[in-house]
């Protein structure tokens, strides 16, 4: 980043929203045909490393713009200090206009350098945040990054999706630093192509399967082993331009990745040699959020403390379309809107859903 923009990215605002629905691994059970998986709930825990996923019943546009109102008024920017909107989804149901186009409308940003929906599944976030840097340099002023998915209503009866995937959206303000000022973001890179059978991975909507969400897990674990290993070297490779004693590898203090499966990801990470004690994730209460899943742990690894200071955040993110990368990031807790998110209410089962409206 030092070497190739001559205007530093600096996060000032991140929000974050999460669904308001709490499905427990025993609710996929209890709600689902008797025939849908021979897994309990703990082989579920055990498998994914995941215990609730939260679901919405709103719009994903909605919990999208609710993190994006959010994030501006952290910043405290006003809508016409924008210079451009970014929203990266892979689960939009809208073509036209734009996702980011509605957002920016209802915000009241009336006209921007840019305003796009960007695709790159759970890559998603570093695809974003490289075209928000790329744009900071034209338009020197903020830019709004907006990550949102809504999986509940794609993800069909097909096992390995139903267990993962759930619903949540966050926001990024990033703006111009000034000139004594380091940039947050220290690296970015990303990736995209490899085998067919791992670009093919993740599929929707799949004909095959309902036209629902499905998961290849053996083909999964194979791109995030490639590209992991790539992304640990190239870090290890860099020296650390504040100390040249080490690498950027051993200058990382928190590791949030992609939440896809903390089961794994913590495996394939100790592999490839990353510090058990240095990752973070949330996976467990929220389930894997695609392109909105390391904004949303970024939020809360600060919500529980694990992160009180400034910190050098290492995010390597891989998803459908075998694409990937990474951020080195500079995260200051203070950037964070930790207002609590609507509290999560329990999924009910048919039967008492049913009940409860007939008692009404």
């Amino acid at each position: 980043m030092r070497r190739h923009f001559s205007i530093r990215p600096r996060f000032e605002a991140l929000a974050s929203v999460k669904g308001e629905i709490a499905c427990t691994n025993l609710d996929l059970l209890r709600n689902a045909a008797y025939t849908w998986s021979p897994m309990s709930a703990e082989d579920i825990l055990a498998k994914t490393g995941i215990e609730t996923r939260c679901y919405t019943a709103r719009s994903l546009d909605e919990v999208s713009l609710e993190a994006a109102r959010r994030a501006l008024a952290h910043a405290e920017r006003t809508p016409d200090e924008i210079g451009a909107v970014v929203f990266c989804t892979c689960t939009s149901a809208r073509l036209m206009p734009a996702t980011a186009a509605w957002i920016a409308a209802r915000l009241g940003i009336q006209q921007t350098h840019a305003t796009f929906d960007l695709v790159a599944a759970c890559a998603g976030m570093v695809y974003g945040l490289a075209e928000c840097v790329r744009l900071l340099q034209e338009v020197k002023r903020p830019v709004l990054l907006v990550c949102g998915e809504k999986f509940s209503d794609k993800i069909g009866a097909v096992r390995p999706s139903r267990m993962l995937f759930g619903d949540g959206a966050a926001a990024l303000v990033i703006g111009p630093a000034a000139a004594e000022v380091p940039a947050d973001v220290e690296i970015l890179q990303t990736y995209g192509g490899g085998p067919l059978n791992e670009v093919d991975s993740i599929v929707w909507p799949n004909p095959r399967f309902d036209n629902g969400v499905t998961v290849y897990g053996a083909d999964v674990q194979a791109l995030v082993r490639r590209y992991l290993s790539q992304m640990l070297g190239e870090l290890a490779a860099e020296r650390d331009p504040d100390d040249a004693g080490r690498s950027l590898l051993e200058a990382v203090d928190v590791v949030v990745p992609h939440q896809a499966n903390r089961t794994m990801v913590t495996r394939l990470a100790v592999e490839a040699g990353l510090a058990l004690e240095k990752l973070y994730f949330n996976i467990e209460r929220v389930g894997n959020l695609s392109s909105a899943s390391v904004p949303v742990a970024m939020a809360d690894a600060v919500g529980e403390a694990v992160i009180r200071r400034p910190a050098r955040v290492f995010a390597p993110c891989f998803g459908a379309g075998a694409v990937a990368g990474y951020a080195l990031m500079r995260l200051d807790p203070r950037i964070v809107a930790l207002r609590e998110c609507r509290s999560a209410r329990p999924m009910q089962s048919p039967q008492a859903r049913t009940q409860a409206s007939m008692s009404q």
